[in-house]
């Protein structure tokens, strides 16, 4: 994976930086009002439960002091004397209508239900006699009964004639109100919430939804559970609430409790909007500082951009791309620099450029005055031989073999350097299978004997019969092997892949030679240019180049490494597609790749 570029390192730090300081802040301002919001319904919920208890409290006073003046009426005391159930039932009517409450009942010192008046029909003595004896016992002014399923709050009072030593015991007034719907919407008004009563492990009464208070008494012990320790915030269907318990009879046989549940849903609201307002904020400022960071990082690294623009010109060997130096002061005195730098690269480019042509060119030279020396010593020696063949008895035919040999190595010679003068060389084509041409340079090379333990294999696919020189293209092989042989090892290995695509030859020479330098890559099939080689004129490759081109056709450095070279050769099968492939590809052909 490339690493990114400066602008962009620049700009995901900035943007992670800023990301991570505007999350941080705007969870702050979030925890900040939510802490506010649950300060505010803990305090509303205390202060609800404060309300509840002191008019639960007031309310207990007032039917406290109504059952002790009823317990006070002459009359009643004087109903009570009578012992008689049938009468005190009759006569204990107009009282109960008194009271206004739901239960009324009368019991005689010894403790005998003589009368029970209900609202609600069918609850008889059987059903509160132990509630009566368990508050008697219990000496309770007020006690909390449950009888048949239903919730009375209870005020006790004894009937007593007279005072002092002569007070005379004639029974119990107990005085019950119901405990149901209509008391905790009364409750749940002054509360400011929703009220729901709870004895054991049962919903009496609540004004809650049926919904809310089957979903309230079905998971009543886990919601009822954690309110020991503090307020408690639950969902009811839909709705949140922040839920209090206040015990209004603490009694382990008939414990009674008051849950206040505060709707959460106004302040949930508004959680939710803050929490929408939040991330449009962080969205609209992360979008914001993109654009701005962009163009912030852009000023930034474009001077830069523009340096390695330069610098990768140059690594490609192009000294004529200029940078305009611009930016901070660093980055100014950088590109300088570096124009100053490119300047002398290119002054020594081309001073070591000219020194290596005139070096190439006397070498050339030297060699083709060597050559051309040798062959025609060869042909003045044998024509010498021809002159006395007669009288040392010689084969004439031989001498003439020999000297049609030197001749025709001199005029090679020659039109070697011709064809390299001339723009466009004449092609005397043919039709001829091209791996029987590339056969005969490979033997044309193995003859030498300095490339005996070479080993050249050729592979073949598909039709490889063309229209072409045939002649110039065994040159142009034979020089590109001749250049292979001399890259590799006494026993080095050439391989020759010859394929057919469409109306195209590809060939492919490689050698497991020690690669092309890194000096002469760009320059390679230029004239004169050689490396490593003592003899060399440096024409070959620039022939092979200049052949190739001829043919419409395209030769270049496929690949070049420590472990070997690749050298591939392009050009078209017919004479026919000459001129169409020489449209597509002229703009091919290059001195290297």
């Amino acid at each position: 994976m490339s690493p990114l570029r400066l602008k962009t390192q620049l700009l995901v730090f900035t943007l992670l930086i800023i990301c991570a300081l505007t999350g941080a802040m705007l969870l702050i301002v979030r925890h900040t009002v939510r802490a506010e919001i649950d300060d505010q319904v803990r305090d509303s919920v205390a202060a609800s439960v404060r309300a509840f208890e002191s008019v639960q409290n007031q309310r207990q006073d007032q039917l406290s002091r109504t059952t002790a003046m009823l317990a006070e009426l002459p009359t009643l005391k004087a109903l009570m004397t009578t012992r008689h159930a049938p009468t005190i039932r009759d006569g204990s009517f107009p009282f109960w209508q008194l009271a206004g409450s739901d239960l009324f009942l009368l019991a005689d010192p010894n403790r005998e239900v003589m009368t029970l008046h209900s609202r609600k029909s069918g609850l008889d003595s059987a059903d509160v006699k132990g509630d009566l004896m368990r508050s008697l016992d219990g000496d309770e002014d007020a006690a909390w009964w449950y009888a048949d399923d239903q919730l009375y709050w209870v005020f006790i009072r004894p009937i007593t004639a007279g005072s002092g030593t002569d007070a005379k015991h004639l029974g119990v007034l107990a005085i019950g109100y119901q405990v149901d719907s209509t008391v905790a919407e009364q409750l749940a008004l002054v509360a400011g919430g929703k009220i729901v009563l709870v004895t054991g492990a049962k919903v009496i009464a609540s004004t809650l939804s049926s919904r809310e208070q089957a979903e309230l008494q079905d998971h009543l012990g886990q919601y009822t559970a954690p309110l020991d320790s503090g307020n408690r915030e639950v969902n009811l269907g839909r709705e949140p609430y922040e839920v209090a318990a206040v015990s209004l009879h603490a009694d382990p046989r008939t414990p009674v409790q008051c849950f206040v549940l505060i709707p959460l849903r106004r302040p949930m609201g508004f959680i939710g909007k803050l929490d929408r307002t939040i991330l449009a904020l962080g969205i609209s400022a992360l979008l914001c500082a993109t654009l701005l960071l962009s163009f912030v990082s852009g000023t930034i690294t474009r001077p830069m951009d523009n340096l390695l623009a330069g610098v990768r010109a140059l690594a490609r060997g192009d000294y004529t791309f200029s940078i305009t130096p611009r930016g901070s002061s660093e980055v100014v005195e950088l590109g300088t620099a570096f124009s100053k730098m490119r300047g002398d690269l290119l002054a020594s480019h081309r001073r070591q450029i000219e020194t290596e042509q005139v070096a190439a060119l006397g070498r050339a030279a030297s060699s083709i005055s060597h050559d051309l020396r040798h062959s025609l010593a060869a042909v003045v020696a044998n024509a010498e031989f021809l002159y006395e063949a007669d009288k040392l008895k010689l084969d004439r035919d031989e001498i003439y073999e020999e000297i049609k040999i030197a001749s025709e190595q001199m005029t090679e010679l020659l039109d070697s350097l011709r064809e390299l003068s001339r723009e466009h060389g004449t092609l005397a084509v043919l039709t001829t299978p091209l791996d029987a041409v590339i056969k005969r340079a490979v033997e044309a090379v193995l003859t030498r004997p300095e490339f005996h333990n070479r080993g050249i294999s050729i592979q073949a696919s598909g039709d490889t019969t063309g229209a072409f020189d045939p002649r110039k293209i065994e040159r142009a092989f034979f020089n590109l092997l001749l250049n292979a042989c001399e890259a590799t090892s006494d026993r080095g290995k050439i391989e020759i892949g010859i394929k057919t695509v469409d109306t195209l030859f590809e060939v492919r020479v490689k050698d497991d030679g020690i690669g092309i330098p890194a000096g002469i890559r760009s320059t390679l099939f230029d004239p004169f240019i050689s490396s490593g080689k003592s003899n060399g004129t440096g024409l070959g490759l620039a022939i092979v180049s200049k052949i190739v081109h001829d043919h419409y056709g395209s030769v270049a450095v496929e690949h070049t490494s420590e472990t070997g070279t690749v050298f591939l050769v392009k050009f078209p099968r017919s004479q026919a597609g000459f001129a169409d492939f020489a449209e597509i590809h002229e703009s091919d052909h290059s001195p290297a790749s």
